[in-house]
């Protein structure tokens, strides 16, 4: 729901900042978490009131929120390559309250088939069915607990081709996976996927690397958000299980059979997006996008 919130905070900010409304983000979130967006949307025409709140926001959440913003326009990006490429069906791993199948306008004819755990798949559905809206695709759920099932067996039921180019998103979730699941699902998803389909997603690296450490206080203030992070996640039922070096996650990719396309972070995005400023002061993730090797 933190996520869907700053999803529905961009979607009001100003060029370049904004990225488009987010339907679901602005119509399933409890209303305490649509409030930084509302303030937004209030203020629209006022002069320079979109930069002021989207550094506030940016200082209070330690750039969590300027990772988020970016962190969609990138994926959002590489999906839009993907389709142009010859994609012909989308896979959303982890989908939590993504938003994709109900405002990217390129998805209109396409099956995009959301994989996440049955708990948290049900609530999505109840606040969709509440909230009666419309997707833009043709919306498969499959329920799929990643640390048991199967993926590439859930798929194959709710009628994914395995010989279809596809495009899959694996967003903010391999952090929450051990190491040895990440490998099975890698496995899984090329075992899954036709030669030239690709798969983007985001990892963190150890806290070791996510800041230089030779500055000291932005060093220790990491170690800390780590800590403390981890504990508040790890109380709801979401522990922080799996950084992963970069190194580790190409290795991890040509064992399944892809190769590393790009591996990039929020430095890298704020060049294209948002010239001028500042991505924040933590490497929260990368996203790497791989595409399956012929063979």
């Amino acid at each position: 729901m933190v996520v869907a919130a700053v999803r529905a905070v961009y979607g009001q900010m100003p060029a370049p900042l904004g990225a488009g409304a987010d339907p679901l983000a602005e119509h399933v979130l409890p209303w305490p978490f649509l409030v930084p967006a509302k303030i937004v949307a209030f203020t629209d025409g006022w002069a320079g009131a979109g930069s002021t709140l989207h550094r506030i926001y940016g200082t209070i959440s330690v750039g969590m929120t300027f990772h988020v913003a970016l962190r969609t326009r990138a994926l959002d990006a590489a999906l839009r390559e993907s389709l142009t490429l010859g994609a012909k069906q989308i896979v959303v791993l982890g989908a939590g309250l993504d938003g994709r199948a109900f405002r990217l306008r390129e998805l209109e004819g396409l099956r995009v088939f959301e994989v996440d755990h049955p708990n948290t798949q049900g609530d999505k559905r109840d606040r969709l069915a509440k909230a009666e809206l419309e997707p833009v695709a043709d919306v498969v759920f499959v329920p799929v607990d990643f640390e048991k099932d199967r993926l590439d067996d859930s798929l194959q039921q709710a009628g994914f081709s395995a010989t279809i180019p596809s495009f899959w998103i694996w967003e903010g979730v391999t952090v929450y996976l051990t190491p040895d699941a990440v490998r099975s699902t890698l496995q899984a998803i090329a075992s899954s996927s036709a030669p030239g389909s690709r798969v983007a997603l985001t990892y963190a690296r150890p806290p070791t690397q996510s800041v230089d450490s030779s500055r000291p206080l932005l060093y220790r203030g990491m170690q800390a958000l780590v800590r403390v992070g981890s504990a508040v996640l790890g109380g709801i039922g979401e522990a922080v299980r799996g950084f992963l070096q970069s190194s580790d996650l190409e290795a991890l990719a040509n064992e399944a059979g892809f190769r590393v396309v790009s591996d990039e972070n929020a430095v890298d995005w704020a060049a294209r997006y948002w010239p001028g400023q500042s991505p924040g002061p933590f490497e929260w993730e990368r996203i790497a996008v791989l595409e399956r090797r012929n063979g």
